[in-house]
């Protein structure tokens, strides 16, 4: 009864221009509490081993707690392949059975605070990996270059990054990556998360099938959409064989990757509207490819829904929509009330405000903190740095703050060689190819 009398005032104090940000939605059979919901981004934090450390538990808790609808966890990696050629960071390892019970703790960290919780499977980087000792493989050899001009505000990468082209997987290592990815999420179903999110977006394993400007195949995975669309149906497929009919199955896939040879939205959408009949149950929404990094990191807010791109998506789909690139609440609630989208996901704003949510509802959105847009997070994960946030302190030390612990001694001669590195990847003539020593400095000094 008393959790219903204070519900009911905290429901009170909501402003009516954002009320439908606070409209209960089902997810499958996952209900969740608002509309707002955390997107993947790679901060993961792992241990050696590729566990939750104490410090993602405690970010992730934190952002639990301040009332986020829902948690997506960014880039778990499903097979050794994903693990040996990550771009930055290490990453969460879910082909390895011995970490199931460490990922049972993060799960009921986050169920404390009735968050549901999602994990997106990362099967390989494919075109964006950089591999240490495998090769990479996507679905045709098609290389990536990111031109100096289509970086996030922030970088200056002189002359852009050309990585060398992939090798075309062959039908038996399409069937491996399939297979790995079917098994990481039965470790996630059995670690107690409420579901998994397959990625097709930026330029990843999977959304390398899902294009004609990266898959050139003749085989039974190119050429019609269906083919194109066939590893992420036999994904969905085997995905759903071995959880429960109640397990919630996300699809991530972009609305418009701003490709002069690429797709728009209705090409996306008629791929998701193929895998929605495998039975996935929200399609998530992003902008650009990493050829197009500028647009898939949003500068301002409600270009999904200023486009007409999301709205293309849920007039073809059934199931729930999430959008991307709303900081502002008014805005966000506004696109769901036109009908783009019915989930709104936040990155950057919840790193720089764990509390958004909470806040919004009690009205006190004077008091929100909101993200500057700097990049200054997406620059310290591009250079191998622990992740930070201009506006918000104690993002990154969230489990120190809360075990009252002391600041370790070595991030006093860490911490200045930090702010060194990334003045200096601010300036023209800092090329590119120091990023190689940058990051040995890095390894070397305990990162």
């Amino acid at each position: 009864m008393l959790k219903n009398f204070r519900q009911k005032r905290m429901t009170a104090k909501i402003e009516s221009r954002f009320k439908p940000l606070f409209e209960p939605i089902k997810i499958n059979k996952v209900k969740l509490k608002n509309r707002i919901v955390m997107g993947p981004m790679g901060l993961s934090v792992p241990t050696a081993e590729g566990a939750p450390s104490d410090q993602a538990i405690a970010f992730y808790e934190a952002r639990a707690r301040g009332g986020t609808g829902m948690i997506i966890i960014s880039a778990a990696a499903t097979a050794r392949s994903a693990d040996e050629a990550p771009p930055t960071t290490p990453w969460l390892r879910w082909d390895i059975e011995e970490n199931v019970p460490k990922f049972q703790k993060l799960a009921e960290a986050i169920h404390a605070f009735e968050t549901p919780v999602v994990i997106e499977l990362m099967s390989s980087f494919g075109r964006l990996g950089m591999p240490k000792t495998m090769n990479k493989i996507a679905a045709s050899p098609k290389e990536l270059t990111i031109p100096e001009d289509h970086f996030p505000k922030g970088f200056v990468i002189p002359g852009g990054i050309t990585l060398s082209a992939p090798k075309a997987a062959t039908i038996e290592e399409i069937k491996e990556v399939e297979a790995g990815t079917i098994q990481a999420a039965e470790r996630v179903f059995r670690a107690g998360f409420d579901g998994v999110e397959v990625n097709a977006n930026m330029s990843y394993f999977t959304s390398s099938f899902v294009i004609q400007r990266t898959n050139w195949r003749t085989d039974e995975y190119g050429g019609p959409l269906e083919n194109r669309a066939r590893i992420l149906i036999n994904i969905v497929r085997g995905i759903r064989a071995v959880t429960s009919p109640d397990f919630i199955i996300g699809l991530r896939i972009p609305a418009n990757d701003f490709l002069p040879d690429g797709a728009k939205a209705v090409e996306f959408a008629t791929i998701a509207k193929i895998v929605e009949a495998e039975g996935i149950d929200y399609v998530a929404l992003t902008y650009g490819a990493y050829e197009t990094m500028d647009r898939s990191i949003p500068m301002k807010d409600g270009e999904m829904a200023e486009s007409g791109d999301a709205r293309v998506f849920r007039k073809m789909l059934s199931v729930p929509i999430f959008i991307q690139g709303f900081h502002n609440p008014e805005l966000a609630a506004k696109a769901i009330a036109e009908g783009h989208g019915d989930v709104v996901m936040l990155a950057r704003q919840l790193l720089a405000e764990p509390n958004y949510v909470n806040k919004l509802q009690e009205g006190k959105t004077s008091q929100i903190v909101a993200c500057d847009r700097d990049q200054l997070c997406m620059r310290r994960m591009f250079y191998g740095l622990p992740v930070r946030c201009s506006m918000n302190p104690e993002m990154g030390r969230e489990a120190r703050i809360r075990d009252g612990k002391r600041r370790p001694l070595k991030r006093y001669f860490q911490a200045p060689l930090e702010h060194l590195i990334l003045l200096l990847t601010a300036k023209k003539w800092f090329m590119t190819p120091l990023m190689k020593i940058v990051r040995k400095i890095l390894k070397k000094i305990g990162y």
